[in-house]
């Protein structure tokens, strides 16, 4: 039997764009427009995983019949790229996480996995040669990707697949509170038990969208996902991850509670790991309780009732902490969550500036991957 080949960063090939993009700033570039080039890495089930390759960012060649392309054989991962504000180091936050949850998703949907360590090492070579598109104490945003490129309709397991990653250019989302519109579990749910709502498929996000526009076109920013006609379980918000802290009956504990990974209703948010990890030790021994632990939306409305509700926000890369500041239950009932701060409850900032400042190289921690630019 012919051993496969493994996928190594020292086979990385370097092709340098001769036509780079032109700009006096980062900021001068439109939102979501692309930078100078893409990372590629193609396996076949006969060969195993070809050399890395970075070059020039294009189209991509692919057969019209690629599974991809009929069923939804796909997962990726979203990451940011930080520049401190001196301007001399890039930083990327957690990345190790990443590249394990990437590999996550590609078994999930038949996708053959990769060493995670080695796709890192690509990672930091592709980032040196797009520093200069980040603009100093900003960010760009990474677009890791794994997809099925065998040619032949029919559905079966892949035999060929693409992982590649590209950059765009991204504005920061959360400029004001969230107004979350819940979803009615009867009509419809994001994931579900024995379901791929805990692995990053495109297939989990593009269902979603039908009832996101009812929410934006209600005035609403995203969706308060829901499972369960009668818990009515409180999931996630749009494409991240939610908290609430509501204090207890005849008691001054508070309980800062976020679905559990346990339900396989959610994605294993990184941001969200963090921000249990950090909130759990700070409150440890106290009167806050951090946890994981299912909860429903009448939970969050009888604690608003009785003025029990402290605050709500949903975290994730692309929303990064974004307070919320009222959420409609599918009955119509309006909840309107405490803003300590005026913009925001005093958990979502502490969070939201302990992690600011690792990502931007103001705090040294383990949580970040340093590349001089």
């Amino acid at each position: 039997m012919t051993k496969l080949s493994p996928l190594k960063a020292d086979r990385l090939e370097i092709t340098l764009n001769k036509s780079p993009k032109q700009f006096d700033s980062p900021k001068d570039l439109a939102p979501n427009s692309s930078t100078d080039y893409i990372l590629q890495v193609d396996y076949t089930d006969e060969a195993g995983w070809d050399a890395p390759k970075i070059g020039p960012f294009g189209p991509l060649q692919i057969d019209p019949t690629a599974s991809v392309l009929h069923y939804a054989v796909e997962c990726f991962e979203g990451l940011k790229l930080y520049k401190n504000k001196a301007g001399n180091k890039l930083i990327l936050f957690r990345p190790e996480l990443n590249m394990a949850r990437l590999n996550d998703s590609c078994e999930r949907i038949g996708l053959p996995r990769f060493d995670e360590a080695e796709l890192l090492k690509c990672l930091i070579e592709y980032v040196k040669l797009e520093g200069r598109f980040v603009a100093p104490g900003g960010f760009i945003y990474l677009r890791p990707t794994a997809i099925g490129t065998n040619g032949g309709l029919g559905l079966k397991a892949p035999t060929a697949a693409k992982v590649f990653v590209c950059a765009t250019m991204m504005q920061a989302w959360n400029a004001e509170p969230l107004k979350l519109y819940c979803s009615d579990p009867k009509d419809a749910v994001r994931a579900w038990p024995g379901g791929f709502g805990y692995a990053k498929l495109g297939a989990n996000y593009g269902p979603t969208l039908q009832e996101n526009s009812k929410a934006v076109g209600a005035g609403y920013h995203q969706v308060l996902w829901l499972y369960d006609e009668d818990k009515k379980t409180v999931t996630e918000a749009g494409g991240s991850n939610f908290f609430v802290a509501i204090k207890k009956k005849d008691s001054d504990e508070i309980e800062l509670m976020t679905c559990p990974i346990s339900t396989k209703l959610i994605l294993p948010g990184i941001s969200r790991r963090s921000a249990l990890e950090y909130l759990g030790e700070k409150h440890k021994g106290s009167n806050v309780t951090v946890h994981e632990r299912e909860f429903g939306i009448d939970e969050i409305a009888e604690a608003a009732k009785e003025n029990r509700l402290v605050e709500a926000f949903a975290i994730g890369t692309a929303f990064f902490v974004a307070p919320v500041q009222l959420i409609r239950t599918p009955e119509g009932e309006l909840i309107n969550v405490p803003l300590s701060q005026g913009d925001s409850g005093d958990f979502a900032a502490d969070v939201k500036a302990k992690l600011t400042s690792i990502m931007y190289g103001e705090e040294e921690n383990d949580w970040a991957t340093t590349v001089d630019c």
